[in-house]
C-alpha cells in the first residue's frame, strides 16, 4: 500500500543527491569570490600609480628641452648642436650628474628607482614599494618631422606585485 501524499518525504538517494549538487556549487561561489577578494585592492594600486606617473611626466616637462636649449626655449637646438646622448650629463670628473641636478627632458633617460623620489631628491614613503623607470627617446619622426624635433618620454610605473603601466608623453623642441 502507498503512503498518502501528505506523509512523502526525500528518499536517502535525493537527500545525498541534494547535499553533493550544493556542495559543489557553494565551492565553484566562494572560489569565484576569493579571486576577487584579491584583486579588490587594484584599482587603489592603479590610482597610486597614476598620481606618481603624472608627477614624473609633470616634472620631466617642465626641464628644457636639451641640454644646448637656452633658458626660454628659443632659438630652437638642431640636428647639429642638440645633444646627441641621451642620459644624465657626465661630470668634469667623470661621474654623471644627480637626479636634483637633472635641468633637461634626456637627463630622465635611463633613470629607474624604487622607492620613488621626488625632483629633490627626497623618498615619497607613500610609494616605497612602487618601481618607476623612464625611457626617453627623439621622437620627430613619430610626426613626420626631423627626429631632432620631438622627444618622447615613456615612464613606466610598476605597482606592488602588479604589472607595470606606461604613460608617455612628448615634448617639442620650442
Amino acid at each position: 500500500m502507498k503512503a498518502p501524499a501528505s506523509e512523502a518525504g526525500f528518499s536517502l538517494i535525493e537527500i545525498v543527491l541534494t547535499i553533493a549538487i550544493i556542495g559543489v556549487a557553494l565551492t565553484v561561489m566562494i572560489a569565484a569570490w576569493a579571486q576577487m577578494a584579491k584583486r579588490t585592492g587594484d584599482p587603489f594600486f592603479q590610482a597610486k600609480a597614476a598620481f606618481l606617473g603624472q608627477a614624473y611626466i609633470e616634472e620631466i616637462l617642465t626641464k628644457r628641452f636639451d641640454e644646448n636649449t637656452p633658458v626660454g626655449g628659443l632659438p630652437a637646438c638642431t640636428a647639429t648642436n642638440c645633444s646627441s646622448a641621451l642620459g644624465p650629463d657626465v661630470q668634469s670628473d667623470g661621474s654623471t650628474e644627480l637626479r636634483s641636478a637633472f635641468d633637461d627632458v634626456d637627463d630622465y633617460n635611463g633613470l629607474v628607482e624604487t622607492p620613488s623620489e621626488n625632483a629633490l631628491g627626497l623618498v615619497r614613503p607613500e610609494y616605497n614599494d612602487y618601481q618607476v623607470s623612464i625611457v626617453v627617446a627623439y621622437a620627430g619622426g613619430d610626426f613626420s618631422r626631423p627626429a631632432h624635433t620631438a622627444k618622447k618620454v615613456d615612464v613606466w610605473v610598476t605597482p606592488p606585485g602588479e604589472t607595470a603601466i606606461r604613460f608617455t608623453a612628448y615634448r617639442g623642441n620650442y
